[in-house]
Formats: structure tokens, C-alpha cells, sequence
């Protein structure tokens, strides 16, 4: 089993205006420092037509104790994500790695045009946890995190289209 996360997000800014925030590398050190991350590395930060940008993040881990067994007091995390342009909009492709550790997150990411100046952002996540028995549970833990992380995120992203 796994856990799905599926949501959209709107916003008062062109495709292409969240296009050229995604391509800002300012951006990317910007969001993973709001996020709370403990550190983080962008490995690969590729732009132009095509953004492909892989990340190697620490992260603190609000987790119960069954799941700091598993997981720890701290997460490391690699996030791969490879956008392109589709249809008027742009569609990412999400892989979230733990390295180490038996979970992983995939999904797609999609910037759709509403307007001239709105957009959704629509996020379909599939956490899957490889662990007998507690599998489920460990998922739903990091579904709730990875809900909180999306609203942070948002915050951020309305913060810096606005500013």
C-alpha cells in the first residue's frame, strides 16, 4: 500500500512567471532555508528550457518514536526534479529518496496556466513505505509532514512572486 497525496495550489502569477522563479538559484537556497532545513546542497542545477535539479537535504524529523526508530532524529533527503515545458504550462517529475532508509516519494508536479496572470500548481505525490507491519503508519507520519512542507512552501512561493 502507499499513501497518495494529491492538491492544488493557486496562484496570482503567470506559468511563466513561476517558470522564472524556478529557474532562480536565489529561489532554491531561499525555500529549502525557509522549509527549516538543517542543510542542504544542490548537487545539480540545471536551466534554460529544461530546470533539472537534485538536491541533498537535511532535514529535522517531527516524528513519533516508532517512526525515529526507523527514520531518526534527522532525515537526510535527495530530491530529484526534472521540469519541462508542456501545453502552455510546465510538468515536473518527482522522486524523493531517503537514502538509507526503506521510503520513497514519487510524483508529478504541474504549473497549469488559469489566465493571464494565475496558475495552479498541482501536486500528485505516492509515499510508499517498504516496512512489514508498520508500513501504513510510517506513511501516513510522513504524509502528514510532506502536507505541512507543501504549505510551507506555498507560503514561500506567494511570498516571492509577490516581492
Amino acid at each position: 500500500m502507499s499513501k497518495k497525496i494529491s492538491r492544488v495550489d493557486k496562484y496570482n502569477a503567470s506559468a511563466d512567471d513561476i517558470w522564472a522563479m524556478l529557474n532562480s538559484r536565489d529561489y532554491v537556497d531561499a525555500k529549502y532555508q525557509a522549509l527549516g532545513d538543517i542543510s542542504t546542497d544542490v548537487v545539480q542545477f540545471d536551466t534554460g528550457d529544461a530546470i533539472a535539479l537534485s538536491v541533498e537535504r537535511v532535514v529535522p524529523a517531527d516524528l513519533p518514536d516508532f517512526a525515529k526508530k526507523i527514520m531518526g532524529d534527522t532525515n537526510k533527503i535527495v530530491q530529484n526534479e526534472n521540469w519541462t515545458a508542456s501545453g502552455g504550462g510546465y510538468v515536473c517529475d518527482l522522486l524523493i529518496e531517503f537514502p538509507g532508509k526503506p521510503m520513497k516519494v514519487t510524483g508529478k508536479l504541474e504549473v497549469k496556466p488559469t489566465g493571464d496572470a494565475t496558475s495552479d500548481w498541482v501536486v500528485n505525490m505516492d509515499i510508499k513505505a517498504s516496512v512489514p507491519l508498520v508500513g501504513g503508519k510510517l506513511e501516513g507520519v510522513v504524509e502528514k509532514e510532506t502536507l505541512a512542507s507543501l504549505d510551507k512552501e506555498y507560503a514561500f512561493n506567494e511570498e516571492w512572486l509577490a516581492g
